[in-house]
């Protein structure tokens, strides 16, 4: 069978292809109308392109408003400043004034700083000490007899509101918050601390419980001999033992000659005291000074001379070791009564004061014939109790 060629059918022109032709169509007819002068009259629709806006148009544009607006303004300007030349020159001056002042009293304000600020550490450099004392009576004498005026030391109390009271087993202590502030003095002055208490038994707990506190503090002491009221006063009796009783000289010997604490410190020995007369282990031992005025009473004047008050033997021992040197132990041993001589009264102090009128002092042990607190060996009964 002949082969015969494959019929091909025409395909439809798609939508895109229509439109192209369209629109050159129109195109073409546009081009062969003939031209009119006047387009619009024929109703013809020419588009018409936008001229272009260019930058430096803008900016002439800009500058032109701008000096548009300068100009207006120069106007108004010298216009106003014609009108009221004078009102602004007294405005002017009336500015200046306050600000001169404002200046000035900066001035002085800084200048006030800086000198209070020189004094300041011209204190601080001056400030020797800070001296820590019982009462404000305590404070004046050392202010006012010794010469240690506010800028030479800061003169504190520890009865200052409260901060000095006694705990339940007796024994005196400083409130935790009144040793802060001495702290805080010592070092904002960068001043060392001195301990100066009364020879009594309160002047010498107070003592330990610094000690405690301030190892490094210097303490200094006043003897009875040079601290006991000379007369009756209105508060203290005639004997009443206090650093106010001291004279400036005593006051101020006794600061400077202020020493540190030395807790591995052992020169004094029980039998050193033993072989002075201060502490008896037996009875023959207590007859032997019976003659020089008794154990208990020249250990009391022995504590009364170099300054930390009535003691019993471990305590007198242990304040000779902390703070006393060999030569000024012997100087109170020698200067304790002879064979057959009188000893010296008590120096009394607020609680003997009170005994005057009836009450009984505790401290004093010549009715029990005895010392209580004398050492006791071990297996030995104390004396009175065998």
């Amino acid at each position: 069978m002949p082969l015969r060629a494959p019929s091909i059918a025409p395909r439809a022109p798609s939508a895109a292809l229509a439109r192209r032709a369209s629109r050159v169509s129109r195109a073409r007819r546009r081009a062969a109308r003939p031209a009119a002068a006047n387009d619009d009259a024929l109703g013809a629709f020419l588009p018409r392109r936008r001229p272009r806006r260019r930058a430096d148009d803008d900016a002439k544009r800009a500058d032109d408003d701008a000096n548009e607006r300068r100009a207006t303004d120069d106007a108004a300007t010298s216009t106003s400043t014609s009108i009221a030349a004078s009102t602004f020159v007294r405005a002017y001056d009336d500015d200046d004034a306050p600000r001169d002042a404002r200046r000035e009293t900066r001035r002085k304000e800084r200048d006030a700083y800086v000198a209070r600020k020189r004094a300041r550490e011209a204190r601080k450099h001056a400030c020797e000490y800070v001296v820590v004392v019982e009462g404000g009576a305590d404070v004046r004498a050392v202010r006012n007899k010794a010469g240690f005026t506010s800028e030479r030391a800061k003169v504190v109390a520890v009865r200052h509101r409260g901060a000095f009271r006694r705990r339940p087993n007796g024994e005196m202590e400083v409130k935790r918050e009144r040793m802060d502030e001495i702290e805080e003095l010592s070092v904002k002055y960068d001043a060392p601390i001195v301990v100066l208490f009364d020879c009594d038994t309160a002047g010498r707990q107070l003592r330990n419980a610094f000690l405690r506190r301030f190892p490094d503090a210097a303490h200094a002491f006043m003897g009875t001999r040079v601290s006991s009221a000379k007369e009756d006063g209105k508060w203290h009796a005639r004997g009443n033992v206090g650093v106010e009783h001291g004279e400036g000289e005593d006051i101020a010997r006794a600061i400077a000659d202020a020493r540190r604490a030395d807790r591995d410190r052992a020169v004094f020995t029980r039998e050193a005291l033993a072989e002075w007369g201060l502490v008896a282990d037996a009875d023959a031992d207590a007859d032997v000074w019976a003659d020089f005025g008794g154990v208990v009473q020249r250990r009391r004047l022995v504590g009364e001379y170099l300054g930390v008050g009535d003691c019993d033997g471990r305590q007198l021992l242990r304040q000779m070791n902390l703070f006393f040197t060999e030569d000024e132990a012997r100087e109170a041993i020698e200067a304790l009564p002879k064979r057959g001589e009188p000893v010296p009264p008590k120096m009394t102090d607020g609680r003997a004061d009170r005994a005057r009128a009836g009450a009984r002092d505790l401290d004093d042990f010549t009715a029990l014939g005895f010392d209580p607190t004398a050492y006791v060996p071990p297996g030995r009964a104390p004396r009175g109790f065998e």
